[in-house]
């Protein structure tokens, strides 16, 4: 994902206001979260969400403008809800891997790394409070149980131990795509289809660069997947086409891009 430091760059200003509002909101007393916190800092993800957050406000109007002091919130909740979720999954999923260093429940352990989540899902709802926004609230809430259904569906899944394609792409849908989904509404309700398609082309083209990898949840044959993936991109590319000519909207292309690798 080369380009995307291309586009952080172009959105180096507002990042640097999520990132502020991302640490005055996680800072705390107690000498042991701040560690945690420090650590899952240093190993920052891609940030997706939030860019998504952002590019969404900025690109159907071809302005900066559309970046409001709310949508740098939202920017920030969307980041600190993905992690607070990782926090769980790698308890959920035993992973002693993160972002290429030791998840929070390897290097300390699983109970510190399931409360830390629920801190950081705490701080989502002070952040939310903040913007005094109820359908913003409606929004985080409901995807926060679309991402924790998804969750369990999954363990039904391997439980199950078969393939049927359908189950696979809702659990696609409801642990990945949703929050996308969601990231690109709050920076602009009408890019919500935009973030689901984004969401799972984005999915899918994870699942099958680590295909022969994952072994743990049964899968449709790669050229399936592959099918399915260019569905959505298909599906995301027409919506942002009527988009007026400007950097975020090339910007939001290249995401689009990426996907096609």
């Amino acid at each position: 994902m080369s380009d995307l430091e291309n586009i952080k760059d172009l959105l180096s200003e507002e990042l640097k206001l999520v990132h502020l509002e991302y640490e005055q909101h996680l800072h705390s007393q107690v000498p042991l979260l701040e560690e945690v916190n420090s650590y899952i800092l240093l190993h920052r993800g891609k940030e997706l969400r939030s860019l998504l957050v952002l590019l969404s406000a900025a690109a159907p109007s071809a302005s900066s403008l559309a970046i409001t002091p709310s949508v740098i919130k939202y920017a920030t909740v969307v980041e600190m809800l993905h992690n607070a979720s990782l926090l769980h999954d790698d308890v959920v999923d035993q992973s002693p891997l993160r972002r290429g260093s030791q998840s929070v429940p390897y290097h300390w352990n699983s109970r510190l790394a399931i409360l830390c989540g629920d801190y950081y899902l705490a701080q989502v709802m002070r952040l939310l409070q903040e913007t005094d926004d109820k359908e913003a609230m409606r929004i985080v809430n409901h995807t926060v149980i679309e991402m924790s259904e998804g969750e369990i569906l999954q363990q039904q899944y391997i439980a199950d131990a078969r393939l049927d394609s359908a189950v696979y792409y809702e659990i696609l849908r409801r642990k990945t795509a949703s929050l996308m989904q969601a990231s690109c509404q709050l920076g602009n309700p009408s890019m919500q289809s935009f973030g689901l398609h984004y969401g799972m082309a984005f999915q899918l083209w994870d699942d099958i660069n680590d295909y022969d990898e994952d072994t743990a949840i049964a899968k449709p044959p790669v050229e399936v997947l592959q099918k399915e993936k260019q569905k959505h991109l298909a599906a995301a590319f027409d919506l942002i086409t009527p988009f007026p000519s400007s950097k975020y909207k090339y910007a939001i292309t290249s995401l689009l891009e990426i996907l096609n690798s």
